[in-house]
């Protein structure tokens, strides 16, 4: 198996124009029974989860990214990470994950968000192009000495609703190769609140395309370069991915 993913890392280092967050080419080390290391992150097969390390980059504001790393737009992220996005995509490939189709159409759309104001009502079409496997997003953090687990989408006010964002699984779209690029590399993009197609993770809940929608929860995250633990669990398949309908 080590063989078979440093094959796959180096296709996806070999495919970034881009200087990554940390060292792309890390081995795979099986530090416990069915737990991988590769970077800063941790594949777990038996639980089917992904976790590595973040820290809180945003404590109030509308955002239109969960999850950068320390190169992408961090001006506008929940959270941001060190991790290599080809790190974690490798891991999550190693758990079974399916991303999106990498179809002409989905090569073709312009690198960048769809925001609803967007020339042609792009959003709606290009998040077609996205779906994936399903996964649920949790983030872990000790504020004053008190451990908190939660859903990631439970840190995000869903101004259509004045209430947390709907609980339910993100869209695992896996990002994209373009003229042997590897995007969310290049980018720094890995969970998106807004349509975007080198995002590695995008938001499946309505309102998906609005950029004046999503804004940071500031009473219920901890302050600002709190580390926070992200795991990505990936749910069983069920065939398709359904959006979910708000609170």
């Amino acid at each position: 198996m080590a063989t078979f993913v440093g094959a796959v890392v180096l296709s996806l280092v070999c495919a970034s124009d881009a200087q990554p967050t940390t060292s792309t080419n890390a081995p795979l080390a099986e530090i416990s029974p069915g737990v991988f290391q590769i970077g800063l992150v941790r594949l777990d097969k038996t639980n089917k989860s992904v976790q590595f390390p973040a820290v809180l980059n945003m404590d109030h504001g509308l955002i239109e990214y969960l999850l950068v790393t320390t190169r992408g737009k961090t001006h506008e992220s929940l959270l941001k990470t060190e991790a290599a996005p080809s790190h974690i995509h490798v891991a999550m490939l190693l758990l079974g994950a399916k991303g999106a189709a990498q179809t002409p159409d989905l090569l073709k759309v312009p690198t960048g968000e769809y925001h609803v104001n967007g020339p042609g009502g792009a959003g709606e079409r290009n998040a077609q192009l996205l779906k994936g496997d399903p996964i649920r997003i949790e983030l872990a953090w000790t504020n004053a000495e008190t451990a908190k687990t939660v859903p990631a989408e439970d840190c995000v006010i869903d101004l259509q609703t004045g209430k947390a964002a709907s609980r339910g699984t993100w869209n695992y779209n896996g990002s994209r190769v373009v003229d042997g690029t590897y995007m969310a590399q290049q980018q720094g993009s890995i969970v998106a609140m807004i349509d975007d197609v080198d995002a590695i993770v995008n938001n499946a809940r309505k309102g998906h395309e609005n950029d004046q929608v999503w804004q940071v929860r500031s009473n219920f995250v901890p302050s600002i370069g709190a580390k926070i633990l992200v795991t990505f669990q990936l749910e069983p398949a069920s065939g398709k991915t359904v959006r979910n309908k708000p609170d």
